[in-house]
């Protein structure tokens, strides 16, 4: 049973008590909020004052788009773990099936298109830049999540999906899986470049719920591990009830 997609919903409802243990309530006065309208910017707020237009007065809309504002930001920090052990996951799946199939070099070997080989380059480019050695471990490492869901594309179907990749994930879809990964991706970088993530469509639980969707096609154990070490269920229902997604390995 899945979660429910309740997060475009919360998104405009007052969000007075989704304080985090430890988090401190901040009072905000006329000058605070119009400080912090300048600092944060306008245009970064705009989508929240939007979503509370029913405020009674530019204050209390203010001071409600905040609200707002530090419940995304409540949100991002609680999906960080999730998506951290999702694309660590994904990629080292990847990189041990291709390793198996095509050699522990397959980096070099196999034959990418150019937009892969051109990030495989700078992931080497920036590791000899720390000054690092470059080993085939700290390139997989340093290549971000966009190299690894391409590998995922049409482009790469019959070389890399049909013989490799259908191995790793339980899915016979490749293309509703790539669609998924680019979801993920697009959450990530948005969480990443601090951008807002409520109020969107696909909503944040729908997303959620496709990452472990697919994160427990991987390893169960591994989806049962990002769900016991992160807040963000807990954050959810303070909005309202949800049946949160179990993996099929999850241990009691």
């Amino acid at each position: 049973m899945y979660l429910r997609t309740a997060v475009k919903e919360a998104y405009i409802r007052d969000d007075n008590n989704k304080m985090t243990p430890g988090q401190v309530e901040f009072t905000y006065n006329a000058d605070d909020l119009n400080a912090l309208l300048l600092y944060l910017s306008p245009e970064r707020l705009a989508m929240y004052m939007k979503a509370v237009q029913y405020a009674k007065d530019l204050t209390d809309r203010t001071r409600k788009a905040l609200k707002r504002y530090e419940y995304n930001t409540q949100l991002s920090q609680a999906l960080y773990p999730v998506i951290q052990g999702f694309e660590v996951t994904l990629r080292n799946a990847i990189h041990n099936r291709l390793s198996v199939d095509h050699g522990v070099e397959w980096l070099d070997t196999f034959q990418m298109l150019e937009s892969e080989r051109a990030s495989v380059n700078e992931a080497r480019e920036t590791i000899r830049k720390k000054p690092q050695i470059v080993t085939q471990d700290r390139v997989v490492a340093e290549l971000n999540l966009g190299f690894w869901v391409r590998l995922f594309s049409a482009e790469y179907a019959e070389t890399l999906w049909g013989p490799s990749l259908s191995k790793i994930v339980k899915s016979n879809d490749r293309r509703n899986l790539y669609e998924q990964l680019k979801e993920i991706k697009t959450l990530r970088n948005r969480i990443a470049h601090h951008n807002r993530i409520i109020g969107r469509s696909p909503t944040v639980e729908e997303s959620y719920r496709h990452l472990l969707e697919v994160l427990d096609g991987i390893s169960p154990i591994a989806c049962a591990w990002v769900i016991k070490t992160s807040n963000f269920e807990e954050l959810i229902k303070k909005q309202t009830p949800i049946a949160p997604i179990r993996p099929k390995g999850e241990v009691t």
